[in-house]
């Protein structure tokens, strides 16, 4: 065949795969955005037509529902979420009806309870670390009970309102579970595999005779810590949820618990360079076959998830062991470095091994996980100390409050709705970083959409079909180009169209619905900057004194500056509540630092910002691996031992005092004077400990002992280098352009 017709061929062969349905169709018909984008149109669809059909007043209350937490919660549903949902919604209506009762002759003191009630349930939901919508609910039917301040046919609205927002729940629970239903355990095993291909990069770094790159090795560490809190937050978002995760609990519990001690393992030596100078194969016999041990054990740990592998026999494991004549001939720190390593070395096979054995037991009839590990210990429901959830809970006080007395005093379009949609509003995009003008943008575009729709479109629909196709595409396109709870500004322009089984069709009565909520925006719009203000650059400010304060708590209260005392003693307290709000702090940290606009700061440039986040987070995760090796080391002999001998070596005082200036802004040379003095007081505890080596009798101590206390060691040079990561970044941040006045 000549080269002419050959090319020929090959462009027809393309043209045809550049039109196959193969190639365009059928993968955006399985992406997940088409698959919840439709899941959502056929829920709020239904939601419009079955009351339609029945004859049901307030078909729009149930339309509204399905929008309001199709916008906010995630995008798996299960029936116990939906069962949990219609009880937050029947508790809503007894606590509003309740009111009505009790304050319908007086509607000051009705909107006072209201206020006030409506506020403690917002924060509380934005409290709750699960599914939001059932507090939402609750606060949602509490303001929709009152018609107005009508005493008259009350209890009736009331009840049908509540019965179709109870209606618009089990519908889209019901859409939700039997239409696309998600796939939980492969999405979980997609990002174990995630996870197990980044500690094997980490391990592979470990063992590289050739000094790595410090910035790559850092990356290396902020990847794994985010694959494994990925992992761990969508395996608490899930395992309480389905049955298919519940009924082996157990299994995945372990395999959960075997991830993250295999990260700890890996990130407690691979940011340590002691023993860059070191020939591991000198000091520990047959190092090679043990490294290929363990990299194909990692291996296993993917293959593992295969059904098909799961009757592979698993790989065998023998000890690694030292060779002790050469390790005398090292220094203390060189042999502790050295047995350190060799430690890692047999847990990692161990812990790999279980790990394997573990995800085999998963789905398996015959086999079950024997295994006996400390699981760590279950993190709250509810985060309470949180200081934006009660913020939002006076934003929606104050909010609530202004709406009312621009209804009472101008009767706006929509009356009291006006009131019940700013507060649901100014509740849900509290703190949310997206400008009220991008709202705006975003309800302007929709009324474009509705508008002609309300002229051309409508009129000619005769068929109740014909109607919910409409429908259907509307609000399919409205959550397929838009994500969380800025669809409901699109979607909006849908419910101005006053949808009802008889249309009357007036252009003024839209306009005026149009008008209600351009207020309902502007309210938004003032709530962004007051009572708190909501600018990127403002809170990101905040969350950095706020970090830095919650870590000086931490190194304050941490395992090795404080006696030993009871689990519930006050210091144990106040420890969690620092580290618990220190880590919320850096991912809003991060989360704000990337929406800056940066065209408004000339001096600050967006990598410096995203430099200071990252260094935040590191030091953040080393605290927390620190904190969890704190609880096993926390009997170590060897290191009671140092302890009584010099007084503490491993005190945070000038680490401390570093954090407390960091977190008051002080100026470089401050921060330098005390850099220095956190820097010295780590070489003399070094030369501390060359002396305690020099003194006490390693024989009297086992390996593990002794591996626990340069583990330790590895530990606080880690949280020394990311704080001087901190400090570094921090001096490279003009923090004085972010406190300029702007609108």
């Amino acid at each position: 065949m000549s080269e002419k017709a050959l090319d020929g061929t090959k462009k027809t062969a393309s043209a045809r795969s550049f039109l196959s349905f193969n190639n365009w169709l059928w993968p955006f018909c399985l992406s997940e955005k088409f698959k919840f984008a439709s899941k959502v149109a056929l829920s709020l669809t239904l939601s419009f037509l079955i009351p339609m059909a029945m004859g049901w007043p307030q078909a729009s209350t149930a339309a509204t529902t399905v929008m309001l937490i199709a916008s906010i919660s995630s995008q798996r549903e299960s029936l116990a979420k939906g069962t949990f949902r219609v009880i937050g919604t029947v508790i809503g209506a007894v606590i509003g009806l309740l009111l009505v009762g009790l304050f319908a002759q007086d509607r000051l003191l009705y909107m006072l309870a209201v206020s006030l009630t409506v506020a403690i349930i917002f924060y509380i939901r934005n409290a709750y670390t699960k599914d939001p919508t059932l507090f939402m609910l609750t606060g949602v039917m509490v303001l929709m009970m009152s018609n107005g301040g009508d005493a008259d046919g009350a209890f009736l609205y009331g009840v049908e309102r509540a019965f179709m927002t109870t209606f618009g729940v089990m519908v889209y629970t019901l859409v939700g579970v039997f239409v696309f239903p998600s796939k939980t355990e492969q999405n979980l095993k997609q990002l174990a595999n995630e996870l197990s291909t980044l500690q094997l990069k980490v391990f592979k770094r470990i063992t590289a005779n050739t000094a790595n790159n410090k910035t790559n090795d850092t990356q290396l560490i902020q990847q794994l810590y985010a694959a494994q809190d990925a992992l761990e937050k969508r395996y608490a978002l899930l395992s309480s949820e389905y049955s298919d995760l519940s009924a082996y609990k157990n299994e995945w519990n372990l395999t959960l618990c075997y991830y993250k001690q295999l990260t700890q393992l890996l990130v407690s030596v691979a940011e340590s360079h002691e023993g860059e100078d070191l020939d591991s194969a000198l000091f520990i016999h047959n190092y090679s076959r043990a490294v290929s041990n363990i990299e194909l054990l990692f291996e296993s740990t993917q293959n593992a998830w295969q059904p098909e592998n799961s009757k592979t026999p698993p790989t065998p494991i023998q000890e690694i062991k030292l060779n002790n004549e050469a390790l005398d001939r090292c220094s203390h720190f060189q042999k502790g470095s050295v047995i350190t390593f060799n430690y890692l070395l047999n847990s990692l096979q161990e812990k790999l091994s279980n790990l394997v054995l573990t995800i085999r037991c998963i789905d398996s009839v015959t086999e079950t996980a024997h295994f006996k590990e400390p699981l760590p210990r279950k993190s709250s429901l509810f985060l309470w100390w949180d200081a934006e959830n009660a913020k939002t809970a006076i934003k929606v006080f104050v909010g609530y409050w202004v709406a009312a007395i621009f209804w009472i005093y101008f009767n706006p379009p929509g009356g009291y709705s006006f009131v019940i949609f700013s507060t649901i509003f100014i509740s849900l995009l509290s703190f949310l970083p997206v400008h009220p003008a991008m709202l705006l943008v975003l309800f302007t575009f929709g009324f474009l959409f509705s508008v002609p729709s309300y002229v051309f479109i409508l009129p000619q629909l005769s068929l109740g079909i014909e109607l919910g196709i409409f429908i259907f595409i509307y609000t399919f396109i409205a959550f397929y180009l838009f994500k969380g709870p800025v669809t409901i500004f699109f979607l909006l322009g849908l419910f101005i169209l006053g949808i009802e089984n008889t249309m009357t069709y007036h252009f003024g009565i839209m306009l005026t619905i149009i008008l209600m909520y351009y207020l309902i925006v502007l309210m938004i719009v003032v709530s962004y900057y007051l009572p708190f203000s909501s600018k990127p650059e403002h809170l990101f400010y905040v969350m950095k004194e706020r970090f830095f304060r919650h870590a000086s708590g931490v190194l304050c209260f941490s395992q090795f500056t404080s006696p030993v005392s009871s689990v519930f003693s006050l210091n144990q307290l106040r420890y969690r509540w620092h580290a618990k709000t220190m880590s919320e702090t850096v991912n809003k940290l991060r989360l704000w630092g990337s929406k800056i606009n940066h065209q408004y700061f000339d001096s600050l440039s967006p990598e410096s910002i995203n430099a200071f986040a990252d260094a935040c987070n590191l030091l953040r995760n080393q605290l927390n691996t620190l904190d969890i090796a704190g609880e096993k080391l926390r009997h170590n002999r060897l290191i009671k031992t140092a302890e009584a001998a010099y007084n503490k070596v491993h005190s945070n005082q000038t680490a401390i005092a570093l954090t407390e200036g960091l977190a008051a802004g002080k100026d470089t040379a401050v921060l330098n004077k005390l850099f220095n003095a956190y820097y010295n007081e780590n070489q003399h505890t070094e030369n501390k400990l060359e002396k305690f080596f020099k003194s006490v009798d390693l024989d009297r101590y086992s390996h593990t002992e002794i591996s626990g206390f340069y583990i330790l060691l590895h530990l606080k040079k880690n949280v020394f280098e990311a704080i001087n990561q901190c400090k570094t970044s921090y001096e490279e941040v003009n923090w004085a352009s972010l406190q300029q006045k702007r609108f």
